[in-house]
């Protein structure tokens, strides 16, 4: 890992990124629990919702083409800043008491715009900064952040919030601060510029995003990685939440507590396969992401069969620590597979119709467990998630050249 820690440019684009997540993470909360104390309604809670993914699944792909396009930094360094100038102003009109819906949901669109901007310009950056063969550690690492963020963002503004007594204007105020404090440090990342290979006129956006269309679908590696390992994948994973509170509250009759502590044992098990990718246990990039999807369908196959609530803490951990494995292998071979100078509009694409499949399967498991017994259900999904992963031993065979990394 020392590579890693060593390369300047890539530990202040881990930076960035770690404030971004945690901000993301914090300022959703804060802003949820603002929404339903103020209205009490549950669909103003959607509709902010809504606010916060839909723009990033109409603007994703055209954000991905700009990065591709435009100086990746600027567009990093230009969104945190944005993110810190649109924080505060909210803060400030909480702060004044100045602040409508309305305004809320215009405002929160055009910070989803903004990380819709930032993501692609990012995760495209990576592979730019990092050797080929570190690229494992360096997403293992961002990885460990992003779990990270996930435990700690909404914990500490809740707690914050308990502690000022609701003062969501403050607390904004901090976030800006540390969107700004980002953005200043990754003006001094240095990013290498990737020229596109086209001859003849120049590109128009119409024009890149079906090249990055064709690029997905044309390459049979990619195609698969992204059908078995990540719409399938998502599709049955996504209703884990819903069966997750329906397991706690009526068959478990372990209440939030317990919904709580299987939330913390899926983080737990996402960090802790976070540190041993990054200690090197798992070098070859296939395995690693075969490995992580037969242990989130092996999980669903043990909840399934015990149905019983400490059976499932062990279970949701392997699944915790599967999401790791498989994220950090996609995303190597993501961004080993896709050319350098299509990446950001390749991932932004892959992103969309990963995100897509969030919501039908979301809305797929909470149909089908009205007909079918809720440990049946999750046998059946264990065994497809399973079958998903198996799949993909195939492709690693037919692509030796990336199955057989060897980090040093």
């Amino acid at each position: 890992m020392k590579e890693i820690f060593k390369n300047k440019n890539f530990m202040l684009l881990w930076a960035g990124l770690s404030v971004s997540r945690f901000g993301e993470r914090f300022l959703q909360l804060v802003i949820m629990w603002y929404v339903i104390q103020e209205t009490g309604s549950a669909l103003a809670l959607g509709v902010t919702v809504v606010c916060i993914t839909v723009p990033t699944l109409l603007i994703g792909p055209l954000a991905g083409v700009v990065a591709d396009r435009v100086d990746k930094k600027k567009i990093i360094v230009a969104m945190d800043y944005s993110l810190g100038a649109l924080i505060l102003i909210i803060a400030i009109l909480l702060l004044t008491g100045n602040m409508s819906l309305i305004v809320l949901y215009m405002l929160m669109i055009l910070l989803a715009i903004c990380m819709a901007f930032f993501n692609p310009a990012a995760n495209a950056s990576v592979p730019l900064l990092v050797e080929e063969e570190y690229l494992s550690r360096a997403n293992s690492l961002n990885q460990f952040s992003g779990q990270l963020s996930n435990i700690i963002g909404p914990a500490s503004a809740g707690i914050l919030l308990a502690l000022f007594n609701d003062q969501y204007g403050l607390l904004l105020i901090a976030a800006a601060i540390a969107y700004i404090i980002s953005a200043t440090t990754e003006i001094w990342i240095k990013v290498p510029s990737v020229k596109e290979e086209t001859e003849g006129e120049k590109s128009n956006f119409k024009q890149d995003l079906k090249e990055g269309l064709q690029f997905l679908f044309e390459d049979r590696r990619l195609f698969m990685l992204v059908v078995a390992g990540g719409l399938i994948i998502n599709f049955f994973l996504a209703p884990l939440s819903i069966f997750f509170t329906i397991m706690s509250d009526s068959i478990f009759n372990v209440g939030s507590a317990g919904l709580g502590i299987i939330n913390s044992a899926i983080a737990l098990g996402a960090l802790i396969g976070s540190i041993f990718i990054m200690l090197n246990v798992l070098k070859d990039r296939y395995k690693t992401a075969i490995a992580g999807l037969v242990m989130e369908g092996i999980g669903l196959i043990l909840i399934g069969s015990f149905m019983n609530f400490y059976a499932t803490i062990i279970a949701v951990f392997l699944i915790g620590m599967g999401t790791c494995f498989a994220g950090v292998g996609l995303n190597t071979l993501y961004q080993t597979i896709i050319p350098k100078q299509k990446l950001g509009r390749v991932l932004s694409i892959v992103t969309v119709l990963l995100t897509i499949s969030i919501p039908l399967g979301t809305l797929f498991g909470s149909i089908i467990i009205n007909y079918i017994p809720m440990f049946v259900t999750l046998i059946g999904f264990g065994i497809i998630v399973t079958l998903a992963g198996l799949s993909l031993i195939k492709v690693a065979r037919s692509d030796q050249p990336l199955a057989k990394e060897a980090v040093s």
